[in-house]
């Protein structure tokens, strides 16, 4: 661990901004949702009956959890911003342990810092430290925060203790996802993986909760989190979790990694063809992004077919009270069309996520020094953008298509039904082309701040999420491009704010285009 100290600070010096930007919406979005709950319900009665019909809602307690106590003062909106803060907090740490180690280690780094007296732990210490004190701030002020909104003290403190131990337990995974991968990207598809069987396993706890099959939930650090019941028994012991996984995975990452060769991976990857076939740039951003689109495109068929098998179940499941909570999640209409909207306006956040994602291999061709050795050929850098621009809308729009047609045929409706309901999640393409558009912006013009969309993306998140919730002001809350979109099957198609979205992104394309042909390369 030699030298550790300034591998911190200089961790710390060029993540601060991010780690700033991303802890500041999670503290405003935790003290916003306590504070609008009591302006919801104004009667116990009233909450209770809110908590009734969450957890008489599959789809509800499927996305953010069951409740146990009806009474509960968070109920259902402590459940929804919990998952939300987690989930964010998960990717800002998994970012700060791949950067730091994976990534140091693939661009070369690593071997400059060797010749020097830093010990071989010392970066993934150094890691692991900042992943951990963001974790552990994130947390703590989290406390103060949810109780200056009005939620109780004894369940704020579990609250906050939870969002620590998912932090601290998806940092260890990513540590140990660093030696198993021989690469940056193969780090991300094993950590992101991981998150997503987390979060489905946690799912299946929570729609068992009155079943032996609850005992699933606890296979997962989200359930962990989830089963500490701040505001809803209050019990601190499964907090003990996530810390035995955080030692147990560091130490075992220090001693995979302190036997393995620099810039190898435990799972080396697998040899690729004898000769290439790779004839345009296109092919290219194709091949070098087409597992992770696979992995988005199996969840989204999967995520389609398991919405759309319970849609029945809503109607007669829910009562009025329940259509009015999911209208302040997110929903237009009543019962079966209620949920319908919520799930294509979640299914657009994803579809934005991947063409982010998309976007940003752009930047890791850059700063790893690929991009120079491709504009030595006759690609231009035109065609280089296009290629990986392509990728990215296409992606999403596939994505999209997947999700909203899946779910339609899982609830096996008739012709006109099953093209009614399969547009739900398609309606909101062009808000989805916007937000991808925009990270090509930020990539273009300002590289070394190219997180800047996914920081518009949480924006867009927390407006679209808690915006209707925190009676925020309408023009603050079309401010998001998916509150534009039509909420199909309830409203009729409005083909305006779809064609004037889309203008929007093809402008913002123009815009990026300029920027990116006009910009020093490479930028790292």
């Amino acid at each position: 661990m030699t030298g550790w100290r300034g591998l911190v600070r200089l961790a710390w010096r060029r993540d601060r901004i991010m780690i700033g930007v991303v802890l500041v919406c999670i503290w405003l979005l935790s003290y916003y949702s306590a504070s609008v709950v009591p302006t919801l319900y104004s009667t116990t009665e009233e909450l209770i009956a809110a908590n009734s019909a969450a957890n008489a809602s599959t789809g509800v307690v499927a996305m953010y959890g069951h409740l146990d106590n009806l009474a509960s003062v968070g109920g259902v909106a402590a459940n929804k911003v919990a998952m939300l803060d987690f989930l964010t907090l998960a990717f800002l740490v998994i970012a700060i342990v791949r950067r730091h180690t994976r990534g140091e280690e693939e661009s070369g780094r690593f071997e400059l810092l060797g010749a020097t007296p830093v010990g071989r732990l010392a970066p993934l210490g150094a890691a692991m430290i900042v992943a951990g004190a963001t974790s552990v701030l994130s947390g703590v002020v989290t406390i103060p925060a949810v109780i200056a909104g009005g939620w109780p003290v004894a369940g704020s403190v579990l609250f906050g203790l939870a969002q620590v131990g998912v932090g601290l337990s998806f940092a260890g995974l990513t540590a140990i996802a660093v030696q198993l991968s021989s690469s940056y990207r193969a780090c991300g598809a094993w950590i992101f993986g991981a998150l997503g069987v987390t979060f489905i396993l946690r799912m299946l706890g929570d729609v068992n909760w009155d079943k032996p099959g609850r005992i699933i939930g606890w296979f997962s650090p989200l359930g962990w989190a989830q089963q500490t019941r701040y505001y809803d028994g209050d019990r601190a012991w499964p907090l003990i979790l996530p810390v035995v996984l955080f030692v147990v995975t560091v130490a075992l990452a220090g001693w995979l990694q302190s036997r393995r060769d620099l810039g190898a991976g435990l799972l080396a990857d697998r040899p690729g063809p004898a000769t290439g076939k790779l004839g345009t740039p296109l092919g290219l951003a194709w091949r070098l992004q087409r597992g992770g689109f696979l992995g988005w495109l199996i969840t989204y068929v999967i995520l389609g077919l398991v919405f759309g098998s319970i849609v029945d179940t809503i109607g007669g499941l829910m009562s009025g009270g329940a259509s009015d909570l999911l209208q302040k999640l997110g929903g237009v209409g009543t019962f079966n069309d209620v949920y319908l909207t919520l799930v294509g306006v979640m299914a657009g956040f994803g579809g934005a996520a991947y063409g982010i994602g998309a976007v940003m291999r752009l930047r890791t061709e850059e700063s790893s020094g690929h991009l120079e050795s491709v504009l030595g050929t006759r690609v231009t850098r035109l065609r280089f953008f296009a290629s990986h621009a392509i990728v990215a809308f296409l992606g999403s729009t596939v994505l999209m298509a997947a999700i909203g047609f899946s779910m339609a045929a899982a609830h096996r409706t008739g012709s006109s039904g099953f093209w009614r309901e399969g547009s739900a999640a398609l309606a909101h393409l062009p808000a989805v082309w916007v937000m991808t558009a925009a990270a090509l912006v930020a990539v273009a013009w300002l590289p070394r701040i190219d997180w800047l969309g996914w920081a518009l993306l949480a924006g867009v998140v927390i407006l679209g999420e808690l915006g209707p919730l925190m009676n925020l002001p309408s023009w603050v809350q079309k401010v998001s491009p998916f509150a534009h979109t039509p909420k199909i099957p309830v409203e009729a198609m409005n083909w305006t704010p779809e064609v004037v979205l889309t203008a929007i992104a093809a402008a913002l394309v123009a815009v990026a285009v300029v920027g990116y042909r006009r910009r020093g390369m490479p930028v790292i």
